[in-house]
This record gives structure tokens, C-alpha cells and sequence, in this order.
């Protein structure tokens, strides 16, 4: 399977530096759009057999853009949500780093340490990777977008390729990013990790 992963484009809420997580909120800014429509273009000549997207409107923006004029159902999937933000959802990342210190730290070091009220890394991991097997076993070598969010998509990146969970925070995925994997069960290899669409302005 090719697998094509990408990171939603800039959201409004992205642009206040607001916490959102698995919740719902904020909608693409309009470089959000600009930045989609750029990564639509520089995917142009990829073929999409299959499109699956987290249910969050700030994805499903970005994910409409990407198939615009391409005849491919898209499979909306709550395995796909964003880390659950729990308590600091709504937050600034300053106030949430005043109310828990270092809380982004302690939560990429621990992946089993729980954001309060919220989700922990190994929580995204368990519901995010039997999605990703299943896909791994399509036949035919199919190519499938995959649109996701920051954390969610460093825990795909790192499980299917044999990292340690803590190592997701050495995986950078700004606004836009997309990603392209090569992915058959129980091997996975990354050819391309692409954060320059987030430039766009």
C-alpha cells in the first residue's frame, strides 16, 4: 500500500496558539485554504483509491480540498481524532504550561502519563493502529490519503515504523505536512516527510 499521511491544514485556532486536541473547534484560516489548495496541487498526479479522514471539521476541511474533482469516497473515522486535550483544551499552550508545567514533556517521556482529563500517548496508539494494520493488509498496492492531526499522525509515523513512542517528539508535523510511506504488513518505509506547504502564505 502507498500511503499518503497528512497533517490538516492551519486552523483559526492555530493561529491564537488555542489548544484543541480531539475536540471539536476551529475552522481552516485562510491560509489554512491557501496551504490545502498547495498541497492538493503537489499531490495532483497521485491517484487516491481510497480516502480516510478524522471526523474534526478542521480535517474534513482540509480532505475536501484534497479530493476536489476526484470520484473516491471518503471514509470518516474516529480512530483518526487528535489526542484528547482533556483539561487544557481551549487553553493557549502559555496558559497551559503555567496551569501544568512542562505537561507536553512529561507526556511525550511517559507515553503511558495521561493528559488530565484527556487521553495519553499510548491511548492515540492503541486506537489509531489497528486502523492503520487493516490498511497495511489492502492488496493490489492501492494508494490511500490518509488526513489526520500533529499527534496523532507522529504516533502513526512512529509505531509503523518500529519506534518507541517517546521518539514522536523528534517527528515534526507542522501545518500541511504530508508524509508518503510505503507499507505492507509488518514493514513499513517512509520516502517522504515534506513540512514546506506550511510556508505557503
Amino acid at each position: 500500500m502507498k500511503l499518503i499521511l497528512v497533517r490538516h491544514a492551519e486552523t483559526t485556532a492555530n493561529t491564537k496558539s488555542v489548544i484543541l486536541g480531539g475536540r471539536e473547534g476551529g475552522e481552516l484560516s485562510e491560509r489554512g485554504v491557501k496551504q490545502a489548495k498547495a498541497l492538493a496541487l503537489r499531490l495532483r498526479n497521485e491517484r487516491f483509491n481510497e480516502v480516510y479522514c478524522s471526523q474534526a471539521n478542521r480535517a474534513r476541511q482540509t480532505c475536501a480540498i484534497l479530493s476536489e474533482g476526484r470520484d473516491v469516497p471518503v471514509s470518516y473515522r474516529e480512530e483518526l481524532r487528535e489526542i484528547d486535550m482533556g483539561d487544557l483544551a481551549g487553553l493557549s499552550h502559555e496558559e497551559a504550561d503555567e496551569k501544568y508545567p512542562h505537561i507536553f514533556s512529561k507526556i511525550a517521556d511517559n507515553p503511558k502519563e495521561r493528559i488530565p482529563g484527556g487521553e495519553s500517548i499510548q491511548d492515540v496508539q492503541a486506537r489509531a493502529l489497528p486502523l492503520m494494520e487493516s490498511l497495511a493488509q489492502k492488496e493490489g498496492n492501492p494508494t490511500v490519503l490518509v488526513v489526520g492531526h500533529n499527534i496523532v499522525n507522529r504516533v502513526i509515523l512512529a509505531t509503523v515504523l518500529g519506534m518507541p513512542l517517546q521518539r514522536i517528539k523528534f517527528i515534526k508535523q507542522k501545518n500541511a505536512c504530508w508524509a508518503l510511506l510505503d507499507m505492507r504488513p509488518g514493514f513499513a518505509q517512509l520516502y517522504t516527510l515534506d513540512n514546506s506547504i506550511h510556508s505557503v502564505r
